[in-house]
This record gives C-alpha cells, structure tokens and sequence, in this order.
C-alpha cells in the first residue's frame, strides 16, 4: 500500500511545509502519526526503537523540561551523541526550547571537543553512552555548565528527568520559547560558527533531500552515520520524520555487513551508501538481499558495480545529490 506524502507539494512538485523551522515540521508530523499509527517506528538504531507517539510526547517534554533548567532562547547547547534515536531526539528537543544545538564529531577527542566547545559558546551539554566520559572531561575546558545524559551518568542530569519535569504540568509564564525568524534565526551549528545554518537553511536542506530521495511513508531508510557528513545524516532523520517514515541508523562498523544487516532486519526500502559501500553490498556477503531496494550513493559510483546491483539483485541505484 503506497501511502500519501505528509505534506503537499506546489505547482512545481517541491515540497511544501507550512512550518518555518524543520522540528516544527517533524513534530507536525509525528503528532499526526501517533494519532493514527502511534506504534510505528519513527527511529530505529542497534539499541533502541522510538515510535511516533514516543517521539512526539518526548521532544516537547524534555523542551519544558530544559526551559524549567535555565535553558533561555538562543543559548547554545553542545549535542555530542552517537546513536540515531539520541541524536534526533537531543537536537529537536534543544531546537523546540528555543535553543541552538551545536553539533559535535562523535569521534573527537576531549581536548577537542573542549576547544569546539569554548569556540561555539555552547552552555550546556547532551552525552550519553560511550562518548559521555570524554565529553563529560571536555567540559571541564569549557564554558558548559549543564550536562544531560541519555543514561545515568555520575553529576549529570538524566534526560529522563528532564522529560518528567517538561510533563509534569503547565510551564510557569514566560518560558515558552517565542517565533522565531527563519531567515535570521541560527538553528544549528556544526562545531565551526562559520557554517552556521540558520532555519530558512535547514528547511531549503529539507526540500532538497526531499527532491533526491522521493521518500513516502511506506518507507524504511537505513544509514551509517559513518557514510554521510553530519549535516546530511541529521537531514535523512529530518526528512524521515517529516514524511511519518522509518529512519534506521545503522551500526558504524565495516560498511557492507552492518548496512546489509540493517536493511534485512528492518526491511529497508533505501539505503545510503558510499561508493565503498556499495562495493561491499554488490559482491562481499552471503545472504540474500531483498530485491526493490533502492540505494543512494554519496559519490561516483563504478559502472560495473551498478550494473552488478541491477543485474545480480535487482537494486536501482541512483546518487544522492
């Protein structure tokens, strides 16, 4: 069954979102979705699956709940997070407070991290997992002086508690987050403030992936972080939740397993790969693929390789600009 798109398209065929930032848009969507299929995955990674229902009851939460902390709009927060769900839910929840996130390599070392810090202004912090030592040292270099984690991490503060504070009940008056103005207002700092995005940036990011992937909600859309720059990566999970489509992050490790495993164990209809990757998926395994995938390839792909996935798996294979 091939289900509408979740926002119209102009005379033209381009994406039409009514909102002006893309968490406007993405929890358009999901308040939508979890009134019809609240049980659909809206995220997937090796660790954890979050719904649509979850994801639109958990972002506006945990914003109250960083507003009720101190957080004010436009204070910058450093989001330093290696899984998908954590990742998408840290930057929507900074952005729905009013807030900045300011996105930092996964791979960073703490002195690093502590110079990106000091650099973007950042004030506070979301961690967790195996990267919540490091940042949590590299704080100590910084200018931040809140940190949250996913997970209990010794003198930070849960996101989980955040989340119950945002829902306990109505925020007292003043802290909810004001209009903002696309074309002014920064929405997302990728560690350097010299590519700052602002919202009118993220959105136009949006519309162009929207154009590349033609993605609808039937789909199922699995990445390695590792393929794609950050940017991009943000924006396949953006451009999933705003279509009511699964992204599912797959694990960063050697490329053609862990895709090919996240493709067959969530049903994947598209997969972003690198040229390598695609390599690895047309001739290096065992297992039976599922024919009708879709594969989108971040750079230029050898000819023989393409014809392989056409020929030997029935794949199309197509860039993504």
């Amino acid at each position: 069954m091939a289900y509408p798109d979740r926002h119209p398209r102009d005379d033209a065929g381009r994406l039409a979102v009514a909102e002006t930032t893309v968490t406007g848009a993405v929890l358009e969507t999901a308040r939508e979705m979890a009134v019809r299929r609240g049980e659909r995955a809206a995220l997937r990674d090796p660790h954890e699956t979050l719904s649509y229902s979850r994801f639109a009851a958990v972002v506006p939460a945990a914003a109250a709940g960083l507003r009720r902390q101190g957080v004010r709009p436009g204070d910058l927060g450093a989001v330093h997070l290696g899984r998908a769900c954590d990742v998408a839910v840290a930057v929507h929840s900074i952005t729905a407070a009013g807030a900045v996130p300011v996105l930092l390599p996964p791979g960073a070392t703490a002195g690093e991290l502590a110079a990106l810090m000091s650099e973007s202004g950042a004030r506070f912090l979301l961690t967790g997992g195996a990267l919540a030592p490091v940042s949590m040292a590299a704080t100590e270099r910084s200018y931040v002086r809140q940190v949250f984690t996913f997970g209990e991490v010794a003198g930070a503060t849960p996101f989980a508690r955040l989340v119950a504070d945002g829902g306990a009940g109505a925020e007292p008056a003043g802290l909810a987050a004001p209009p903002v103005d696309p074309l002014r207002d920064l929405a997302l700092r990728l560690g350097d403030p010299r590519e700052d995005l602002t919202h009118a940036d993220r959105l136009a990011d949006l519309y162009r992936l929207a154009g590349a992937v033609g993605i609808t909600e039937c789909d199922v859309l699995a990445c390695r972080a590792g393929d794609v720059p950050m940017p991009t990566w943000i924006g396949l999970i953006d451009l999933c939740l705003a279509h009511g489509a699964t992204f599912v992050g797959a694990a960063d490790v050697p490329e053609g397993a862990a895709l090919l495993t996240a493709v067959e164990r969530n049903a994947a209809t598209i997969a972003v790969v690198s040229p390598a990757g695609l390599r690895a998926l047309a001739y290096d395994h065992d297992a039976a693929p599922r024919a009708g995938l879709r594969l989108l390839v971040t750079g230029a792909a050898d000819p023989e390789v393409v014809r392989a996935c056409r020929d030997r798996h029935g794949w199309t294979v197509s860039p993504l600009a």
